[in-house]
Order: C-alpha cells, then structure tokens, then sequence
C-alpha cells in the first residue's frame, strides 16, 4: 500500500523537483546506488492541525572510492540542488554510507519544505 497524507505528498514534490533537474532520486534505502540521491523518511514540526514544517534529509551518494572524481561528483551535484529555487537547502555536511557492506562517500543535504493539508 502507497503512503498518503502530507508527509508523502511533501516527499513526492521533492523528488519531482530533483528529478527536474536530471538527479536520479530513490526514496526506498533498498535501491540506493552511488550517483543518485537518497530522500529520507522526514521530520516535521506542526504548527496546527494542517500546516507544517517538513525537513528532509537528501543523501547525495557517489561512486567509491572517496577520491577526487567522488568528491567533484558531491560537489557538483549539491551545488545544483543548492542554486534551485524550489528546494531550500538548511545545511550540509560530508558523509559515509553504508550500501551493502561498502562504504559509499556521500553528502548529507537537509532541506525544508512547508506544506498546508487541503
């Protein structure tokens, strides 16, 4: 069963907005691979009943090893997320995930998107 609700809503608009941008976007941890970008499961602060503030957690991954063409790769592609307008990037840090036993350098962006139920 597909999720539903504002939490979902908010997480699709924010892959529609990256996959604007030609970034590959996974939003299930099964499927992330090095050189897409990883939507994580949201937090969010309430301000009423039908408006909030969601911050997601995109996770940029590259291609091991964590050398100068994987960090070029980082680097790039988080500029191109940060210089959209329609994604308001709060902070970012340098990462390392674990995919199968191999660790995959990576970029934590966090980004907040305000939603309103209708």
């Amino acid at each position: 069963m597909a999720a539903t609700g504002f939490l979902a809503e908010s997480q699709a608009a924010l892959a529609s907005r990256l996959a604007a941008l030609g970034i590959v976007t996974v939003t299930d941890s099964r499927n992330a691979r090095p050189m897409t970008v990883l939507i994580e499961p949201p937090s969010f602060t309430s301000f009423t009943y039908n408006v909030a503030k969601v911050t997601f957690t995109l996770r940029v991954l590259a291609a091991p090893p964590g050398n100068k063409d994987a960090v070029d790769y980082l680097y790039t592609t988080c500029d191109t997320i940060i210089d959209t307008p329609t994604i308001d990037v709060l902070e970012g840090r340098p990462s390392l995930t674990n995919i199968g036993g191999q660790e995959i350098p990576s970029y934590d962006l966090t980004v907040a998107v305000a939603t309103q139920r209708r």
